[in-house]
């Protein structure tokens, strides 16, 4: 009896030692919060492409909080404003001829107010897609406290994935 309780410990133990790594990883991935940074997926098929931006606010006006001022919520507006106009957050290159359309555009904050992140999703889709070779950037031409995007692509051509910063501010699918 002793030896069965002794080898249900062991068991238990050995099982919480190697779940609890695992939990840790997929809870620090899922909550991944970088200040200045931003991730972008794109998806290509056929003649539609899905891209999914998301960034912490701060990286877009210089604050994730409730806005406290007129500064604050000025900025928030400006935001929006832009947001609701496609092409000036990200275009592809003309010849594929591609009309934007929003998915998704909110704000999501944390329980507490304290932190918050755009998720902005658009749908391309392109009279052209043989045309399609690239995607700019427009973010960080107003925003100074966004320094990168992580780029996740995925195509016909396969998957690849770029990092995009001010200076160089367009991805290429090929």
């Amino acid at each position: 009896m002793i030896v069965r309780k002794q080898l249900y410990f062991f068991c238990l133990a050995t099982l919480v030692g190697l779940a609890s790594p695992v939990a840790l990883a997929q809870q620090k991935h899922s909550h991944a919060h970088e200040h200045g940074k931003g991730n972008l997926e794109i998806t290509l098929d056929k003649n539609r492409i899905v891209s999914r931006f998301t960034s912490p606010l701060e990286a877009l006006v210089g604050f994730e909080r409730p806005p406290k001022n007129q500064a604050e919520t000025d900025a928030i507006a400006t935001l929006n404003q832009r947001l609701l106009n496609p092409v000036t957050v990200f275009s592809m290159n003309a010849e594929a001829e591609c009309k934007p359309a929003i998915l998704e555009n909110k704000i999501v904050r944390d329980a507490a107010n304290k932190h918050a992140d755009l998720h902005y999703q658009l749908e391309f889709t392109c009279a052209k897609p043989a045309a399609l070779k690239q995607m700019t950037i427009h973010l960080f031409k107003d925003t100074k406290h966004l320094k990168e995007v992580r780029v996740e692509f995925v195509g016909p051509s396969g998957q690849k994935s770029s990092t995009a910063s001010a200076k160089s501010s367009t991805v290429a699918f090929n």
